[in-house]
């Protein structure tokens, strides 16, 4: 399955190519450096490959990471059914990630402490995340306990990645 979707805003242009079956291959331009790290963990940790290029304003990351997140949602939308979690730990750190398509839902417990990392405010990971889940039609929890924020970050996609792949899987897609 390759779904894509693009978005395009006042603020934003995003466009989004995804191969459920690929190998984890990621080709990301945000031109913010974080959110390039996290789509590219993603992708590995999911094992499908995306494409995304992406341009925001200049009023800050926001809008760009929300819409990312929101134009990534929409093709994974093509996903009707499965469920699936992972745990994963990364330094000090355990994250758990549990999807089931089917029903938008979102609840994080993250506990950053930093302000931002790599050109990306922490306060939109969350809302990058939600973005994702609400646009894909599914429900998402994620929970990441110990290590700093880089480390919560990592251990946190890598658990999103591995649910999505074990949801879609689990779906028959």
């Amino acid at each position: 399955m390759t779904p894509s979707a693009r978005r395009t805003t006042y603020e934003t242009d995003v466009d989004v190519h995804m191969d459920l079956h690929g190998t984890g291959e990621a080709e990301v331009s945000t031109g913010v450096e974080l959110l390039d790290d996290m789509l590219r963990m993603l992708a590995a940790s999911g094992r499908f490959d995306i494409r995304i290029r992406a341009r925001g304003d200049a009023t800050g990351d926001h809008h760009l990471v929300e819409d990312v997140g929101i134009t990534l949602g929409s093709c994974l939308s093509a996903v009707k059914s499965g469920t699936g979690s992972a745990i994963v730990p990364y330094g000090d750190c355990t994250a758990l990630a549990a999807v089931s398509f089917g029903a938008p839902g979102f609840k994080a417990i993250l506990k950053l402490s930093s302000e931002s990392i790599g050109g990306m405010a922490l306060e939109n990971l969350e809302h990058f995340m939600r973005s994702m889940a609400y646009n894909g039609s599914f429900t998402l929890h994620v929970i990441a306990d110990g290590g700093d924020d880089r480390e919560k970050i990592i251990s946190a996609m890598k658990a999103l990645g591995a649910a999505l792949r074990n949801a879609i899987r689990d779906g028959g897609v």
